[in-house]
Order: C-alpha cells, then sequence, then structure tokens
C-alpha cells in the first residue's frame, strides 16, 4: 500500500509541476517578446566593413520581418530560459553573419550548435523562411544536415577564411566559433585567390545565382587579395587593436610559421589555453583574452527537422 501512495504521490508531483510550467510560460512568452523588442536594436548592427557593404546589411535586416525574428527568439528562448536576451543577440550576430557568408558563397558549413538550433527554428517556419530568403537573395538558401557531429578541417578553414576577411572577430566570435585556423592557414585558399581571375574565382568560389549586392561582396573580397594586400599587410596589427578587423593582420598571420603565439589574441587560443597578460579590449567595449572552450562545436548536428 505504501508503495501505491508513493506512485500515486510521484504522478501528482509531476502534474502539479507540469500545471505551473503552464500559468508560467504565457508570462515567460510576454517578457521574452518585451526584451526582444527593447534589444532588438543590437541585432541590426553587424557593422559594415571593405568588403561587406551597407546595402547588403540592409537588404539582411529589411528580409528579416520583425514577427518572424520575434517568433523565433521568443521560440530559442523558451527552450533555453537561461540565456538572457543579451546572449541570445550575440547568437542572433553571428546567424546573420554566417547567412551573408552563404549568400555570397558556395556551401558553407555550420560550426555552432547554438546558433544551428537558432537557425533551425527559423526552418520551422517554411513560409516564412522562403519569403525571407527571396527578399535576401532571390534564391533558398539550403541548411546542409549532418546526423553527427563530424570532422571537417577543410571546410573548417574554408569558413575561417572567409570570415576574417568579411567581419570583425571579436571575444564573441571566438566564444561562438571556436579558434579560427586550428588546421590550417588556409594558405592553399590564399593561393588561389591571388593568382586565378575573376571569373574563375567566381566559378569555384561564388554562389550561383545570387543578389547583385552579394556578387559585389564576392568581388570585394577578391579585391583583398589582389589590390589592397601589400597596404593592409603593413598595418594589419594595428588596423585589428583600432577596429577588431583582423583581415590585414591575416596576411601576416599566413606568411608567418606561427600557429599560436604571436596572434593568439587575434584567433584564439586552444581549449583550455589561457594567455597569459595578452587581454584584448573588443572595439564594443567588452574585454577578455580569445579563449575558444566557451561556445562551439564542431558541426551542425541533429538536423532531422531540416527540409531546406
Amino acid at each position: 500500500m505504501t508503495f501505491f501512495y508513493v506512485i500515486l504521490a510521484a504522478i501528482f508531483a509531476v502534474f502539479l509541476v507540469n500545471f505551473v510550467k503552464g500559468l508560467s510560460e504565457p508570462a515567460k512568452m510576454e517578457r521574452y517578446q518585451n526584451e526582444f523588442r527593447k534589444y532588438r536594436e543590437e541585432t541590426l548592427d553587424i557593422h559594415a566593413t571593405e568588403i561587406v557593404s551597407e546595402a547588403l546589411i540592409e537588404k539582411l535586416n529589411k528580409a528579416l520581418d520583425f514577427d518572424y525574428m520575434e517568433k523565433v527568439n521568443i521560440e530559442f528562448r523558451l527552450q533555453h530560459p537561461r540565456d538572457s536576451q543579451l546572449k541570445v543577440n550575440q547568437a542572433w550576430r553571428e546567424l546573420k553573419r554566417y547567412l551573408i557568408m552563404a549568400a555570397v558563397f558556395g556551401k558553407v558549413e555550420m560550426f555552432n550548435s547554438a546558433i544551428d538550433e537558432l537557425w533551425h527554428i527559423m526552418l520551422k517556419y517554411g513560409r516564412e523562411y522562403d519569403e525571407f530568403c527571396q527578399a535576401f537573395i532571390g534564391r533558398t538558401i539550403q541548411h546542409h544536415p549532418h546526423s553527427e557531429p563530424v570532422f571537417k578541417p577543410e571546410e573548417r578553414t574554408l569558413f575561417d577564411f572567409y570570415y576574417v576577411q568579411l567581419f570583425t572577430v571579436d571575444t564573441h566570435s571566438i566564444q561562438k566559433w571556436g579558434k579560427f585556423f586550428k588546421h590550417d592557414k588556409g594558405l592553399k585558399l590564399l593561393r588561389d585567390f591571388e593568382t586565378l581571375e575573376l571569373e574563375q574565382l567566381k566559378g569555384k568560389y561564388m554562389r550561383k545565382p545570387t543578389s547583385i549586392q552579394a556578387e559585389r561582396t564576392f568581388e570585394a573580397f577578391t579585391s583583398q587579395f589582389k589590390e589592397n594586400r601589400p597596404m593592409t599587410e603593413l598595418n594589419g596589427r594595428k588596423t585589428y587593436d583600432q577596429t577588431d578587423y583582423a583581415a590585414p593582420a591575416y596576411f601576416t598571420y599566413a606568411s608567418t610559421d606561427d600557429f599560436d603565439s604571436e596572434f593568439k589574441d587575434i584567433f584564439g587560443n586552444e581549449p583550455n589555453t589561457v594567455s597569459s597578460g595578452s587581454g584584448h579590449v573588443d572595439h564594443g567595449g567588452h574585454t577578455g583574452s580569445h579563449d575558444s572552450s566557451s561556445d562551439s562545436s564542431s558541426s551542425c548536428s541533429s538536423c532531422s527537422s531540416c527540409s531546406s
């Protein structure tokens, strides 16, 4: 009889927890909605660079419908109630950077599980996702699922090579993506972009078809290697220290034998490696050395919900 009462009490406890959870969820949703609206401007702040134009960023922001973003954001926060809106905004920033890369280049792998989860929620709303893609580049941005994390050093090096030329690299970048150029410096890619003609590079690396803004971004990307390298390489460290823009420093990095010590404050440390006295203040005002141990994962996983 005692056992019966124990089972009954356990069932009642589960029922009570679910009941309380059901009552609290609308309150959470309202709070998440208010916080998203309060801090939404931060998700629009990607920052144009010498390569990524304001026109492309503006097109991305306009394509991401407010109600669609809010719906996705609330669902993500319900699944991650311990994450503040400010932390989720960091994931939004990196997802939007990723979507810019996917608009400009051919297949680009995903290397962070939390950002990928945010993307998965976007994909769940098929009509809204398709409308976003059409408004952004006129074509659907496909999701490439993996059944489990996969070691892909070549794909990761390609991702790093694109990212550091297009965007600033700050503490949030390292926390989300982990150490850049962990497997390779991308010297083969560098040779391609220095030696091949523009049309050859478009055929090999550019997404086709895409928007005119994305194509112009690809052309600006290639000019970084052919026209601007001699000038940018000279001031790489200074440029990074002032702006977090790591592209000029990459050219110096690629031409040395160093993999970690001199450039770890820019491209990150190995997990569990702490730099001594080389903390960096981001252009956005965040302080800390670049330790890659926090958020990164090796690939997109658990993608059974992806149908695009």
